[in-house]
């Protein structure tokens, strides 16, 4: 009985060392390294230019935009022995220099993360009655194309499973 203790005891320590050592390999003094390392060679998701991010606590969201001027957006996390790449999501359609027709260019949805872009006039974007956070693109990039574009993203309180709602506003509180 003594030797299966034990036995258990050496296995559980040794899986334990391969979790530890498997997560030191896939962290990251700077969640910019992680991007960097995670991206470096993925044709599509090449890091051009990185131009927002917001971190809380041991979570990060990072904005960039490829070589095609497609949005993406990566997220990450902080663990035990650094920065951690969670997942990237790609904003297919998201291209910063594309005319926008609409209040709302489209939208990308990953779990409860969604981002996309809006037109000049949208003062505030809800999703799912959680007011979005937006980025004025043209403080960040030249051209008579961005002319007031604005990304913007939320975090939902649902998983990808279920529907949601996106309104967008100006600056009368008029939905548009």
């Amino acid at each position: 009985m003594r030797n299966r203790i034990i036995g258990a005891a050496a296995l559980i320590a040794l899986v334990g060392i391969i979790y530890l050592y498997e997560d030191n390999q896939r962290s990251f003094s700077t969640p910019l390294e992680a991007i960097y390392h995670q991206t470096e060679n993925q044709e599509g998701v090449t890091v051009k230019e990185i131009f927002a991010s917001s971190q809380v606590n041991n979570h990060a969201d990072y904005f960039y935009i490829t070589n095609s001027d497609n949005i993406v957006a990566v997220q990450l996390s902080k663990g035990l022995f650094g920065w951690r790449f969670d997942s990237l999501s790609t904003g297919s359609g998201l291209n910063i220099y594309h005319k926008i027709s609409e209040p709302i260019n489209g939208y990308t949805r990953s779990g409860d993360f969604v981002f996309g872009l809006a037109t000049e006039q949208v003062d505030r974007i809800e999703v799912n009655n959680i007011q979005a956070r937006l980025i004025p693109l043209d403080f960040y990039f030249e051209g008579k194309e961005i002319n007031g574009k604005k990304l913007w993203y939320v975090h939902t309180k649902n998983d990808s499973g279920e529907s949601i709602e996106i309104h967008a506003f100006d600056k009368s509180n008029k939905e548009l």
